[in-house]
């Protein structure tokens, strides 16, 4: 390959395995329908943490980091996407882009490409974390994977659109469908969780309810958008009565966003007849829900969302958009900054 690159390597599951390299390179020469992307902001959420503990059951040794904008810096052969010099948003989506599942506008359920290597270190392949392996100075991806965005949108900022952001704003957007006098409840206002509050205000919901056990979200939770929190003050705080009281005896949408899947029960009797419980937040993949039948029966709506149901080519261009005419707070999600040296400050910031 032509050059080597800094980037971080997994080799096993706990934070102790994620170690920098300064001789990554590119796993292959690049095809007609991909972008080599130089990597300017990745950002560090959940998932990442979530990732190296194990939760994902992710094959190493792998490149990890999945939410990411740049610049590109080479197309290929059969582009016709983006152009060298774009600002792009990456996306883990690696959608065909054609086929009968993409044009019906679900990109996110294309069978299309897999888990693949994007990086070696010597002779070793290397996977990448969620179709990217963005944390690394550059990385190729499928040209549906790299959305342009204008370049007056900080690349830092717009990094998060394309998890953090499109999970928590596609979960009411795409999925739940919020509309103008909904009433809805948010149980975790982290970083996902007040993009799902503030999509929520932004649609019209009369009523939004923050949850969460540590007081300090509160402000923030207030800020993007929310019109009560509730401190869920220990293990025996009843969190389903409180939201009853304040909603008046439930609410149109529910949102589990911390991936409990205890909390995602306690959205049932917090949601009314024919409302949605929208499971956003993401536990072990081998955990179970168990839930009384009787809790669901009344026409409610159980609603899987992965990455926010997302339409990546519409929704980050949309919430770029939004940003730049001040109806969408991105820069207020930058809590920390670091180099690819940075790694486990990140992780200990996100505890």
């Amino acid at each position: 390959m032509e050059h080597t690159m800094q980037g971080l390597i997994q080799e096993g599951d706990g934070e102790e395995h994620v170690r920098l390299s300064n001789d990554l390179e590119h796993a292959a020469p690049l095809e007609p329908r991909q972008v080599r992307v130089e990597v300017m902001a990745a950002g560090v959420c959940g998932s990442d943490l979530s990732c190296v503990h194990g939760k994902y059951y992710m094959p190493t040794p792998l490149v990890p980091g999945h939410e990411a904008a740049g610049v590109v810096a080479e197309v290929g052969s059969a582009v016709t996407y983006c152009q060298v010099g774009d600002h792009v948003v990456l996306s883990t989506f690696g959608n065909c882009g054609h086929c009968a599942t993409c044009e019906n506008g679900e990109p996110g359920n294309c069978g299309f490409g897999g888990l693949r290597h994007t990086h070696t270190e010597g002779e070793q392949a290397l996977w990448g974390f969620a179709n990217l392996g963005a944390f690394a100075q550059e990385t190729i991806v499928h040209e549906n994977q790299a959305v342009p965005i204008p370049k007056e949108v900080p690349l830092p900022s717009a990094a998060l659109i394309g998890c953090g952001v499109m999970t928590g704003a596609g979960a009411v957007f795409n999925r739940a469908r919020v509309g103008i006098g909904d009433t809805c409840v948010v149980i975790g206002a982290g970083g996902v969780g007040l993009n799902v509050i503030q999509a929520a205000s932004l649609a019209g919901a009369s009523q939004v309810i923050a949850v969460d056990r540590a007081a300090s979200k509160e402000r923030m939770a207030l800020e993007f958008g929310a019109t009560d929190f509730v401190l869920a003050d220990g293990d025996d705080f009843d969190s389903v009565a409180a939201v009853q009281q304040l909603s008046g005896g439930g609410v149109d949408h529910s949102f589990e966003v911390v991936g409990s899947t205890k909390l995602l029960a306690d959205c049932l009797p917090m949601t009314k007849a024919g409302g949605n419980i929208c499971a956003v937040g993401v536990p072990d993949l081998t955990a179970t829900v168990t839930y009384p039948f009787q809790a669901l029966h009344q026409n409610k709506n159980l609603l899987g969302i992965r990455a926010g149901g997302g339409k990546p080519r519409k929704d980050f261009r949309l919430i770029a958009n939004l940003y730049l005419k001040g109806r969408f707070k991105l820069d207020e999600l930058v809590s920390h900054t670091a180099g690819l040296d940075g790694l486990q400050e990140a992780f200990d910031a996100l505890k």
